[in-house]
This record gives structure tokens, sequence and C-alpha cells, in this order.
């Protein structure tokens, strides 16, 4: 059995007129970087017994048109760059530098250089300006037995040298130590008060010379040296007192 040339299966009207949607390529993107839009051509045709194709009106063809429109995306960006987090600053106390890593992300690696982003910039930062400074021990306190030595210990900033509080009180170097020079001779040193009431009653005292420095000294049990009793006279004194009441 053979089919008749108007058994072809499209839309028809009368005779042996048939149609159907007809669509082009899809065209360029309306941008070369980002999201834009494409389109294309749809037309409704009829095809003659004779094969000849005319153009007509879209109500004559059946089904839903076809879309002449479609999202597209342009990849030719020309200037996609990607930076990263900035760096610390090179100096922690005045004027440095941070630097950032920058990449081009485009596809077909095409970016501007023209509007690449900085990777180095100037920074400033004054957060650790200010260290502890300390000053050489003096002599041991004692010739002979414990005794005690100091220093000084100031906070001070790394480039002028000016005094500061802005250092870690917790990373404060000590201002005392101890130290020992061996045992003493079983000869009675000069230095040592041998009767703390004789010498409260004999010494004339005018107060301490150093308030903050006879604290330590009374703390160290460093007041039976007379050297230190009389620069510590009141604190010492005191001392004295309360060891004398305790043994009555």
């Amino acid at each position: 059995m053979t089919h008749h040339p108007c058994d072809y299966r499209e839309t028809r009207i009368t005779g042996c007129v048939f149609h159907r949607w007809v669509t082009g390529e899809w065209g360029p993107c309306s941008v070369t970087c980002g999201k834009g839009l494409q389109q294309r051509v749809v037309v409704c045709v009829y095809h003659l017994q004779n094969g000849s194709v005319i153009n007509t009106r879209d109500l004559y063809c059946q089904g839903g048109k076809p879309p002449v429109l479609q999202g597209c995306e342009g990849r030719l960006c020309l200037t996609v760059w990607e930076a990263s987090e900035w760096s610390k600053c090179s100096s922690e106390c005045g004027q440095g530098v941070r630097q950032r890593t920058v990449v081009c992300t485009n596809p077909q690696g095409r970016c501007d250089p023209m509007s690449q982003p900085a990777t180095t910039e100037p920074c400033e930062d004054h957060s650790k300006c200010y260290e502890w400074k300390t000053g050489e021990w003096s002599n041991c306190s004692s010739s002979c037995g414990k005794g005690l030595q100091s220093r000084v210990v100031q906070c001070m900033h790394k480039i002028t040298g000016r005094h500061g509080t802005d250092c870690a009180v917790t990373l404060r170097p000590p201002t005392y130590r101890p130290c020992h020079h061996g045992a003493c001779n079983e000869k009675v040193n000069v230095n040592t008060i041998t009767s703390p009431r004789l010498a409260a009653l004999t010494y004339k005292c005018l107060g301490d010379q150093w308030t903050v420095y006879c604290r330590v000294i009374r703390e160290k049990n460093l007041c039976q040296d007379m050297r230190w009793y009389q620069r510590c006279c009141e604190t010492c004194r005191d001392f004295y007192a309360k060891k004398i009441q305790h043994k009555s």
C-alpha cells in the first residue's frame, strides 16, 4: 500500500497544503560578559505538493510557537579579577606594607591589566610599639648569706624610647631576685643587727628612703642588715616591733 503525498503528517488546511514551524539558529548573546539574551527566527510555513515552501501567518500552525528568546551568558569578560583577603601589616609598630593575591578568573584568561586591583598597599600598625626594657642587676644586698638584687624595669616605646603604659603586665620582667654569697663566718658581721630592740632605740629614724623598695626588703627578711635598716628604718622598726611582741 502506497501513501498519497497528501498523507504528509503535518497540520493541513485544505487539499495538499501543509503547515509547520521552522526555527533558525540561535544568534549571538546580547552581551559579551555576564547574563544576556539571544534570539532566533521562528516562522510558520506551508508546503505545497510540488515541494515549494511559502511563509504564512502564525495562526495557521498548530501547537505553541517555539521560543524566539532565551537566556545566555557572555564569557568574554575583560575585567574578572578575584582578590584574596589582605595579609597582616609587615610592621607591628609604625608604617609597613600588606599584600594580597589577585587572580584573573576569566575562562579565556582575558583580563584587562589596566583594571587589575593592587596587590600591595601601605599600612600602619601601632599595636606592639611598647616593650619592657630592663637595666643591669644591682650588687647583692648582703656580702654573705641571702640577699636581694634589684634592677630598673620600664615600659618604653621601641622607636622613640618614651615611657608608656601599653606593655603587657603579664610579660613584665621581675624587678627583684634573690642572691647568695655563701655562708657567713661565725664572726659577727658589723652590718648585722644583733639586737633589734637596741637598733630601734639607738638609730634615729627619719622615715623610709624608698617606700616601694622597703616593702620588698621587709618581705625578704633583710631588715637585719643595718644598711637596709637605715634606708628602711620605719618599715623595719615596725617589723621588729611585731617580731618582739610575737616572742613575748
